[in-house]
């Protein structure tokens, strides 16, 4: 700890030099093998300024309700809105599922995994979210080989040679603007591979301005990063 700031210590034979990543609530280091405890320390003593700011910024910020476990009651937030989870018992031995005014009703079979049905029923939510907004933007003619979810711990989105894109499964917790973002974001890199002028260009093109859904995302999106589930 230094002047009462705490970090997680990790060694890594890939890391060349020592770095900082700062997520809600937590400081991690990440060092080359054989540095000594005491040439770590003065590193982080030496961004105490940075790292006491970046805590506080993210102390400032509502997360999105995402519960470790979803139990009768769990408010959860599902593409901007909040529910709450109010768990029904089925006979009819059928798991179901339905969203209406700021309830989610689970009717579940007696002995059904109830964080295991809402996970599915978010990942099948967001993936007929994403499936629209592609058809939303077909007119670019940018049409993926293939959509999966996936729990990423660094990147919302990627897109792969062949012409797949991945979305991160927690942006179902995220606002359906910065949800668009992404999914646009990803089906652009399906003409431009990189990062480029033209990349941004054709983004800010179809989407206008998208600096609030990128501080959407390095604030509240935090969160979703550091409780992937």
């Amino acid at each position: 700890m230094i002047r009462g700031i705490a970090y997680q210590l990790r060694y890594s034979r890939r890391a060349k030099r020592l770095s900082l990543q700062v997520v809600p609530g937590e400081v991690r280091v990440t060092s080359p093998p054989g540095v000594s405890i005491s040439i770590i320390d003065e590193f982080v003593r030496s961004r105490t300024r940075w790292l006491t700011e970046k805590l506080a910024y993210f102390e400032s910020v509502v997360p999105p309700s995402i519960p470790f476990e979803f139990t009768d009651g769990s408010e959860v937030s599902i593409l901007g809105r909040k529910a709450v989870l109010q768990l029904s018992e089925n006979t009819s031995e059928v798991e179901n599922l339905i969203e209406r005014n700021g309830i989610l009703y689970a009717y579940l079979p007696g002995g059904s995994d109830l964080t295991l049905a809402v996970k599915k029923w978010l990942d099948d939510m967001l993936l007929s979210h994403v499936k629209g907004i592609i058809g939303k933007y077909s007119h670019l003619r940018l049409i993926p080989s293939g959509i999966r979810l996936r729990t990423a711990r660094t990147r919302w989105g990627s897109c792969s040679p062949r012409g797949a894109i991945m979305i991160n499964r927690m942006l179902v917790h995220a606002p359906p603007g910065v949800v668009e973002y992404v999914v646009v974001h990803e089906l652009i890199h399906l003409r431009y591979r990189n990062h480029s002028k033209k990349f941004w260009k054709t983004v800010e093109n179809v989407l206008g301005d998208v600096k609030p859904q990128k501080q959407w995302l390095r604030l509240q999106g935090a969160y979703l990063l550091h409780r992937t589930r």
